[in-house]
């Protein structure tokens, strides 16, 4: 596990898009996957949303039509990400 008082933290988050990418197959970013990448990646990471040709704002439930992007600044921290997180 990596020290979390070393991690730059301010620059990974939401809308932060970097190199090494993991389309998925699911529509939100559970708390419980994004707690374990706070603790597993060393570098820099992100999650943004792809919003697919259906998308209907006006929708209840809109955020069903869209898919989760995972990124990485470092491949490593991507492969380990997919080894250890179940989407």
């Amino acid at each position: 596990m990596v020290d979390s008082s070393k991690k730059p933290h301010d620059e990974s988050g939401y809308n932060k898009i970097y190199k090494h990418q993991w389309h998925t197959h699911v529509y939100a970013l559970p708390l419980t996957a994004k707690d374990l990448m706070e603790n597993i990646c060393e570098k820099k990471w992100g999650w943004h949303f792809i919003p697919h040709k259906n998308m209907q704002w006006e929708k209840e439930d809109w955020f069903k039509d869209q898919t989760l992007v995972l990124s990485f600044e470092s491949k490593t921290d991507l492969i380990t990400s997919k080894l250890n997180i179940t989407l």
